[in-house]
């Protein structure tokens, strides 16, 4: 059985958005993955460089040092997204591996691939950073002042939530 930690995320408009999430969960949750993988559709492949920097740059921070892989997403494809991304985490799950997965980046044509064919057992953490205003926030987490801002972990909402709360 596997120990290890995959994180899965989605770049979409914002790099900011998939970085201030990886950087919350890292502090606040200390879920320190071993491979990253970035769902990356075409237009935003540009991106990329600069968000596995970034990535590298924040998992120093908290003394860890993951592997990070792109993966190609047909742009707006739910179906490319399941085919590659869903596949992807039910074989990290049959290997052993925890399996966290990042929806806030995603255009959701992306995350409708990732999250309408999971079940609860498919993973063990659904992260969604809310932001309460789009003024100023494209900046690192910790400049944005905390009550703009709240990690969820939907997986363990829906949990607590079937056990009565």
């Amino acid at each position: 059985m596997s120990s290890e930690r995959v994180y899965v995320s989605l770049l979409g408009r914002s790099a900011w958005a998939l970085l201030n999430t990886y950087y919350a969960v890292a502090r606040e949750v200390r879920y320190f993955p071993d491979r990253v993988y970035i769902a990356v559709e075409a237009p935003y492949q540009n991106q990329t460089d600069h968000v596995v920097e970034g990535l590298h740059a924040i998992s120093a921070h908290f003394g860890f040092s993951p592997e990070v892989e792109c993966i190609p997403v047909a742009q707006g494809d739910m179906i490319d997204v399941y085919l590659k991304v869903y596949n992807l985490i039910t074989a990290k799950r049959k290997e052993g591996c925890r399996v966290a997965i990042d929806i806030t980046p995603g255009r959701k044509s992306t995350v409708s691939g990732v999250l309408l064919p999971i079940k609860l057992n498919d993973v063990d953490h659904v992260f969604y950073l809310e932001i309460s205003t789009t003024d100023g926030v494209a900046k690192p987490y910790q400049m944005i002042p905390k009550q703009y801002h709240k990690l969820h972990d939907f997986k363990a909402e829906a949990v607590r939530a079937g056990n009565g709360g």
